[in-house]
């Protein structure tokens, strides 16, 4: 943007709205952040605007960006070029949200601060051990998860089809099962009036919100649903994945834990996480539990003094969801080979006696789903096509969009998208302590909402802590749980097509977690891949050949979220309890046939028949940032509990203190439910309000 009076360039890094600590002195030895508030251009007479210079910083970032992108593939990729990748890469950073644009373009100018200006002067293998030294094998967890950002790039390449036929991925619409895509468009939003009156306000329109919205309109009650995100239709869904990843998750799907330990996948739009996860659905009172799993509901009562299932009202909840969303075992079609591994698998573990003793009569189960079904008139029955995570283009899945939030609708409710809260009013002065009004913008109009019976929040763990955080109540924003995923992917000696399938179709449940046959179209799936280099590509150009076991593995009192920030970490118990799980996930791998197996870390490693695989886990799994995990559950921040002291809601779901606020989502759970918590949130909504 400028130049110093000594002639030091002056660059400025994509500042947010404030523009504070966003602009760096570019001197001999590399860039040194400026103190305090930005520089103002209009303003700093020491500062000589040139714009000719603007463009000089931009070829440098674009230099650097083609040098990275040659060495992550050790040269051109298979297919394409170089500059297609970086084309696709900023073409796909564009379109983020704002805040994760930033971080993004923030991150790639530290890292090409870390790795020094003579970075693109450097040779092929320079450079790659430049990165191997300074990034991949860095001593501090932080500056290796710079490292992560090669995934932008790696997911960018295996975007473009142009990669598909190196890799032996068939797109949906080229097979031989292909369905036509849907056009259907199932709801009408409304536009808000400056001022609206209703019986209930309910902020989010996910598992939580839909229930409630449900259940409230069908007695009668006026309703308006209020969603920060966009509406997808059908009709605007295909396989699209980096625009509708962009579109439909929080922080375009790169959201992170504060010290970017842990990957957090939440949806930001109506039928939030209902509208883009794999419908798998749970209960608590399954038959035949396993004998380590915890009766959450039972611990809820003793540990926290809450009855969730009181008169069994609980119970009758998950009946009534059941029927409604047509829950029902996927069929073994659809499971896909990935999820014959994992049943293959397990039996030849148990058979040669790396399972524990209470793992005896514990078999694979496909999981159970809110799929559609085939009738007469209608087939909306799936087929399978693998992109259950960027929603379904073929209306086949029975999220709350297709039926909650249509009931709600068809009871009169009323929904606006693009709807943010941003402010509560509550009549600290008045008897019982109601809900005055709702501050909002829908799309960036203000909006005031009157609910003259209540107002419930359901916008998701995080967003509705930090609506709450300005009122004084105990304990906001603790407590922070989650069911953590963590993805063992290994080779087979010959292709498997486990693309052709649903992303997740078979489970084994051995209480203290579960193991899922997990998946992902090319892009999606390449960001879950370890590894650099050559190395990386080797591994990606066998994607045909792939199988993949992911851990689930209930997590509880991680940290916090503050402003919408989890705070959260992978402490010590955390990490030596998952690494013996990927120790038996390794080893079901090569019982069911893997001829290698990738550790879930980013460096290279590769696990093969023979090696002492609890010696390699122990040595490349030790810090929270040496693993590939995320989570697509996070629940806690304010927790259910009978002491006002200690927990924010009570059984009912109303906030300690007020008449009529409620919360209504997966934020409440005062631990780790550890299975799927779609379900258990409906339920939890609908019982509190049917």
């Amino acid at each position: 943007m400028g130049k110093t009076a000594d002639g030091h360039p002056v660059v400025r890094v994509e500042a947010g709205p404030d523009g504070e600590r966003a602009d760096y002195i570019i001197g001999d030895t590399g860039a040194v952040a400026l103190e305090g508030e930005a520089i103002n251009r209009a303003e700093a007479n020491s500062i000589q605007v040139d714009d000719n210079l603007i463009e000089v910083v931009a070829q440098r970032r674009a230099s650097f960006e083609h040098a990275y992108v040659e060495a992550l593939f050790g040269g051109a990729p298979p297919s394409g070029t170089i500059e297609d990748v970086v084309n696709n890469a900023m073409r796909w950073i564009a379109i983020l949200p704002d805040s994760t644009r930033v971080d993004v373009k923030r991150g790639l100018f530290l890292l090409e601060l870390w790795l020094r200006r003579s970075f693109t002067e450097l040779s092929i293998a320079e450079r790659q051990q430049r990165l191997t030294d300074k990034i991949a094998e860095a001593d501090f967890g932080i500056i290796r998860s710079l490292g992560r950002l090669r995934t932008v790039f790696y997911s960018a390449y295996y975007q473009q089809p142009g990669s598909w036929n190196g890799i032996g991925f068939v797109p949906p619409q080229s097979r031989a099962n292909a369905k036509p895509f849907a056009d259907t468009d199932d709801l009408t939003c409304s536009n808000l009036a400056d001022t609206e009156d209703c019986d209930w306000l309910v902020i989010g329109s996910g598992a939580g919100g839909a229930a409630a919205a449900a259940a409230l309109a069908a007695k009668g009650d006026s309703v308006l649903i209020i969603e920060k995100g966009d509406y997808w239709s059908t009709a605007e869904i295909r396989h699209r994945d980096a625009e509708q990843y962009a579109g439909m998750y929080i922080g375009g799907g790169l959201m992170t834990s504060s010290n970017r330990e842990i990957a957090i996948l939440q949806a930001e739009c109506i039928g939030g996480s209902s509208l883009v996860n794999n419908g798998i659905c749970f209960r608590p009172d399954q038959p035949n539990p396993h004998p380590r799993t915890q009766d959450v509901i039972q611990h809820w009562k003793d540990e926290f003094g809450v009855d969730v299932n009181a008169g069994g009202k609980l119970t009758a909840a998950f009946d009534h969801l059941w029927n409604r969303l047509g829950i029902a075992e996927i069929p073994e079609e659809i499971s896909g080979s990935n999820g014959a591994h994992l049943r293959n698998a397990w039996n030849a573990f148990k058979a040669q006696g790396h399972g524990r003793a209470d793992d005896a009569n514990v078999e694979a189960a496909r999981f159970e789903k809110n799929y559609g079904h085939k009738t007469p008139q209608h087939d909306r029955s799936c087929w399978g096509c693998g992109y259950c995570n960027s929603g379904c283009p073929y209306d086949r899945k029975s999220s709350v969009v297709q039926t909650l939030l249509k009931d709600a609708l068809g009871a009169g409710a009323r929904i606006a998208e693009n709807t943010a809260a941003f402010r509560i009013n509550i009549g600290w002065n008045l008897h019982n302590k109601p809900v005055k009004s709702v501050e909002a913008r829908q799309n960036g109009r203000h909006v005031r909402i009157r609910p003259a019976k209540g107002a419930i929040i359901a916008a998701g763990t995080g967003a509705s802590s930090a609506l709450m955080e300005r009122f004084n109540f105990a304990d906001i924003g603790e407590q922070i749980a989650c069911n953590l995923a963590c993805p063992v992917i290994a080779k087979m000696p010959h292709a498997v097509n486990s693309w052709d399938g649903v992303q997740m179709g078979t489970y084994v449940d051995r209480g203290d977690h579960l193991i899922e046959s997990w998946f992902h179209p090319p892009a999606t799936f390449s960001a879950s891949m370890g590894g650099w280099f050559g190395e990386y590509v080797r591994r990606m150009e066998s994607y045909s050949n792939l199988v993949c076991l992911g851990i689930l593995m209930p997590v509880s009192d991680m940290g916090e979220v503050k402003g919408g920030h989890f705070r959260v970490k992978l402490k010590r118990k955390h990490r030596e309890q998952l690494r013996g799980f990927v120790v038996d996930a390794v080893k079901m791998h090569f019982a069911g046939g893997a001829e290698e197996v990738y550790l879930p870390t980013s460096s290279n490693v590769t696990v093969r028949p023979g090696d002492d695989i609890e010696a390699l886990v122990e040595q490349h799994l030790k810090d929270g940032h040496d693993f590939i995990v995320s989570t697509s559950h996070p629940q806690g921040g304010n927790v259910m509990g009978s002491n006002p002291n200690r927990s924010v809601v009570g059984a009912d779901l109303k906030v300690h203190g007020t008449g009529n606020l409620y919360v209504a989502d997966a934020s409440v759970f005062p631990s780790s439910i550890r299975i799927n918590a779609q379900m258990f949130t409906m339920a939890m909504a609908h019982s509190a309000f049917a």
